[in-house]
């Protein structure tokens, strides 16, 4: 039996993945997070600076350290959008590949949605045309699709860091929000695919963690306008930092869930859809899968 682990440097996080190959399928035996939030610093300086730096490459080391525990056989990691628009993402990603001892790829866009793609159709295709979104902290990665195959994909600028930082306090306050979401969208206007899917699947930070604001004992695995809804209400009740307590989530976490609400209340409204499908497969599932077809070719 084959052990893999995939590695992604993300806007908000870093997540290592292990999983065990049964019969050509992903079988998870450890997921590791840690929540730098790059993102952020790009969003203000354009790079990702010494100091952040500093900060992802401990975090990288941790969930790495964690997940060699399993004893994988090998490992492929990935960087997406903050680092894509970091001025100094070739230094960064120089020091993160001396780190982990691979090479760490720069995914461009379109090869993350693929990849989103690949790791959430294998549990979450529909027979008809559906809706794959990939919510991070820079981007929201949107695929049409009809069964596993995709149609059309776009990678769009509201990602969950990057609109909390800009628009929200904290907690946040009503005309915040307003502004939020009129310009939030404004940008799924002008880009997001125009169809009418049977279903929306959300994979990514937002979709993964806001059940457990909800029920941290029994996680639901669809959740409707209501539940969302209910769950913006608990996420603007108190201080990042004293919520973070009660959840048993990153402060960081509830102020890019503020953010990542109104973008899943704003997808489904634009697709006259009254629920989503939570899937916590994503692009690291993509990057195994993709590394079993093609190896070390796997980003491209």
């Amino acid at each position: 039996m084959q052990r893999l682990a995939a590695v992604d440097i993300g806007s908000n996080t870093i997540h290592a993945l292990v999983c065990d190959i049964v019969n050509g399928r992903l079988q998870e035996v450890a997921h590791e997070v840690a929540m730098p939030s790059l993102g952020t610093a790009v969003a203000k300086t354009g790079e990702i600076g010494k100091a952040k730096t500093a900060e992802a490459i401990a975090d990288l080391k941790s969930v790495l350290k964690q997940a060699s525990r399993h004893d994988y056989q090998h490992l492929v990691a990935g960087a997406t959008e903050a680092v894509r628009q970091a001025r100094d993402r070739d230094a960064f990603l120089a020091r993160a590949a001396a780190e982990t001892g691979v090479p760490v790829r720069l995914i461009t866009s379109e090869r993350e949605a693929q990849l989103s793609f690949q790791g959430v159709a294998s549990a979450h295709a529909s027979g008809g045309e559906w809706l794959m979104g990939d919510m991070g902290g820079g981007s929201t990665e949107l695929v049409r699709a009809k069964n596993r195959d995709m149609l059309a994909w776009v990678s769009l600028p509201v990602g969950t860091g990057m609109l909390a930082s800009r628009y929200l306090a904290d907690p946040p306050q009503s005309d915040e929000r307003d502004q939020l979401r009129r310009d939030a969208a404004q940008t799924l206007a002008g880009g997001a695919p125009v169809f009418r899917p049977e279903r929306l699947v959300m994979t990514g930070g937002t979709a993964s963690n806001l059940p457990l604001v909800l029920d941290s004992r029994d996680p639901a695995v669809k959740l409707s306008v209501a539940d969302i809804a209910e769950a913006r209400l608990r996420l603007d009740a108190e201080p990042a930092a004293q919520l973070a307590g009660e959840l048993g989530l990153p402060a960081s976490r509830v102020i890019a869930l503020r953010a990542g609400v109104e973008v899943l209340l704003l997808l489904l409204d634009r697709y006259q859809l009254k629920h989503l499908h939570v899937s916590h497969e994503g692009v690291r599932h993509g990057m195994l899968l993709a590394y079993l077809e093609r190896g070390e070719d796997w980003w491209r």
